[in-house]
C-alpha cells in the first residue's frame, strides 16, 4: 500500500498537473513535457474549447505583460533556459521557437538603443544613418517598409482590419519600453537572491467608466507611474528631436532623412501619447505629475546626449 502511495505521488508530480517553477507556470510546463517527449497538436473546433476575459484598461495589460515577461526570463536564467536544457531533450528548431518566446524582453535593449540615440543625434544634427543620395540608403528603406507592409499583410490575411496593425504596434511598443524593462531587471534581481517571486493576478473587476472608454477605444492611463513613465520619456524624447528639426527641415535633410522620418514614425504611431497628455481633459488622461517628470527626464537625457557628443 505505501509503494502504491509513492508512485501515485510520483506519477502526479512528474506526469499530472503544472509546474510551479515561475510565475508562468503554463510555459515552465510545456517546455518540460515537450523534454518529456510529448507533442503538441493544434485543434481548432467549431464550438470554444476555452472562455475568459482579457484586459480591458491599460494598466492591467501592462501588469500582465510585465509579469510575463518577467516569468519567461526567470526560466530563461534558470537551468530550464530553452538553448541549454532544450537542445538536449527535444529538436533545435523546437528549442530556438522556445527561445525566441523566452528571451523575448531582451528586445528592450535594442528598442532603447533606436528610442534615445537616433533622436539625440537629430536633436544636434548629428549624422547617424547614410545619406538619402547614398545606394546604402536604399537598405535601411526597404528593410523598414518591407516589415511595416508584411505586419499590414498578415493582419488582413489573419481577417483583422488594417488599423489592427496600429494598435499591435503601439502594444508592442508599450510593452518593450516598459513591462520588458522591468521584466528583465526583476529577473536579474530574482537571480540573486533581491527580488522574490510572487503571482499577482489580473483584476477582473470593471469599472463603468474604464469599460465605457474601452467600448470607446479610448486609452485609459490611469495607469501607475513605474510603468508609464518610460513610454511617456522615449517619446517626448522623439517628439523633441522631430520638433527641433522642424525649423530647419531642408537643411542637412539629405544626411538627417532616415532620422527624421525615425522620429516623425514614433510620434504619429503613438499619438495617443500625446493625446493622454495635452489634449484630452476627462479622467482617464494622463496625469500632469507624470507629464512634467517624463518631460524632466528627457531634458536630462537630452543634456547627457550632449556632453556625451561633445567629449
Amino acid at each position: 500500500m505505501y509503494e502504491r502511495g509513492i508512485i501515485i505521488y510520483y506519477l502526479f508530480k512528474f506526469q499530472v498537473g503544472y509546474r510551479y517553477f515561475s510565475v508562468v507556470e503554463d510555459a515552465i510546463t510545456s517546455l518540460s513535457l515537450h523534454c518529456k517527449g510529448w507533442i503538441s497538436v493544434y485543434t481548432d473546433p467549431a464550438s470554444p474549447c476555452f472562455l475568459g476575459t482579457s484586459t480591458t484598461n491599460l494598466n492591467d495589460m501592462l501588469v500582465q505583460q510585465t509579469r510575463w515577461a518577467f516569468g519567461l526570463m526567470q526560466i530563461s536564467l534558470s537551468k530550464f533556459n530553452p538553448l541549454i536544457y532544450g537542445t538536449l531533450r527535444m529538436s533545435i528548431l523546437e528549442s530556438l521557437c522556445y527561445a525566441y518566446n523566452f528571451l523575448e524582453c531582451l528586445y528592450v535593449m535594442p528598442v532603447y538603443g533606436l528610442a534615445i540615440i537616433p533622436p539625440i543625434c537629430l536633436f544636434y544634427s548629428v549624422p547617424l544613418y547614410p545619406k538619402a543620395s547614398d545606394p546604402y540608403f536604399i537598405v535601411f528603406a526597404f528593410i523598414f517598409l518591407s516589415s511595416r507592409l508584411k505586419h499590414v499583410q498578415e493582419t488582413i490575411s489573419f481577417g483583422d482590419p488594417s488599423r489592427t496593425t496600429l494598435y499591435e504596434l503601439r502594444a508592442w511598443m508599450m510593452k518593450s519600453t516598459a513591462c520588458y524593462l522591468y521584466g528583465l531587471l526583476n529577473a536579474i534581481f530574482h537571480r540573486i537572491g533581491l527580488h522574490e517571486a510572487n503571482f499577482s493576478l489580473t483584476s477582473k473587476v470593471v469599472d463603468e467608466q474604464q469599460e465605457t472608454r474601452f467600448r470607446q477605444g479610448i486609452y485609459d492611463f490611469q495607469v501607475s507611474a513605474m510603468l508609464l513613465i518610460p513610454i511617456l520619456t522615449l517619446y517626448i524624447l522623439n517628439l523633441a528631436a522631430f520638433i527641433s528639426r522642424i525649423p530647419s527641415l531642408f537643411q542637412k535633410c539629405d544626411e538627417l532623412l532616415a532620422q527624421t522620418v525615425l522620429a516623425f514614425y514614433v510620434v504619429v504611431v503613438n499619438y495617443h501619447l500625446l493625446e493622454g497628455m495635452f489634449l484630452r481633459k476627462d479622467s482617464g488622461r494622463i496625469a500632469l505629475s507624470h507629464t512634467f517628470l517624463s518631460i524632466a527626464i528627457s531634458a536630462i537625457i537630452l543634456a547627457c546626449g550632449s556632453l556625451l557628443l561633445v567629449y
